[in-house]
């Protein structure tokens, strides 16, 4: 596929994707007979799993190396992110049990941030390499691009957070995926956003806990700890933990 796999196989055996593959982990539906359609499994949130997680590994190591021994699939996944993932398609998302979403708001976010992280990528091969490109630099202006699309598109959520998704006005949802930003000091994002959102949550907030969006009221307490993490006021963190 043109995307990152959900998973390797069912441990122990590391045989190919079971997730939304059907019984036989061979892409088609047992009872159709018809191969899966790309909407049951996760291809923009996995694409941006791998791109941040390598990112991420770049940083602590202080090269690419990694990264470079599949560098053509990861190019290939970012690809991908780049022709789908700013305004993805009908979706799961890691939420998978709150069902398919098109124009997820949170997964444009992992999206934007995982095209930064490739580009960190580039810029840290480049330079093992001696390489004078301006792959790193065009990457860099992209997803800023994005980004500052993505707060347009988002604004006009509820409470004065940002939307579930671009097409909903008056929802809203968990920006957890907005932490990478902070992680791994890319700053895309301006402190504004990051304010705005954590004051929306302390808003938004339940006596048992901040929903995971305005659909249900159940929640993930690593999805709110990561919202809390971005936030550099200390009054919202200790509402959104408390």
């Amino acid at each position: 596929y043109d995307y990152a796999p959900h998973d390797l196989g069912q441990y122990p055996l590391a045989t190919g994707q079971v997730y939304s593959m059907g019984t036989y982990s061979m892409g088609t539906d047992p009872k159709t007979g018809k191969p899966y359609a790309d909407a049951d499994r996760m291809p923009v949130e996995e694409c941006g799993n791998m791109l941040i997680a390598l990112a991420a590994l770049a940083q602590k190591e202080g090269n690419a190396g990694f990264a470079e021994k599949w560098w053509p699939t990861v190019a290939k996944w970012a690809e991908y992110l780049r022709r789908f993932g700013f305004d993805p398609g009908d979706q799961l998302c890691t939420d998978d049990f709150a069902g398919h979403l098109a124009h997820n708001a949170n997964l444009s976010l992992k999206s934007i941030l995982a095209l930064r992280s490739y580009a960190m990528l580039v810029e840290m091969r480049e330079r093992a390499r001696g390489a004078s490109s301006d792959e790193s630099d065009r990457l860099k202006l992209d997803s800023l691009i994005m980004s500052m699309q993505w707060v347009k598109a988002a604004k006009g959520g509820r409470d004065g957070a940002t939307r579930l998704a671009f097409d909903q006005p008056e929802t809203w949802s968990l920006k957890y995926n907005l932490v990478w930003d902070k992680v791994l000091g890319l700053g895309l994002f301006p402190q504004s956003v990051f304010d705005a959102e954590a004051d929306a949550y302390c808003r938004l907030a339940r006596t048992y806990g901040l929903p995971l969006d305005n659909r249900k009221p159940y929640t993930k307490t690593d999805w709110e700890l990561w919202c809390a993490a971005f936030t550099d006021r200390r009054e919202c963190f200790d509402a959104i933990v408390d």
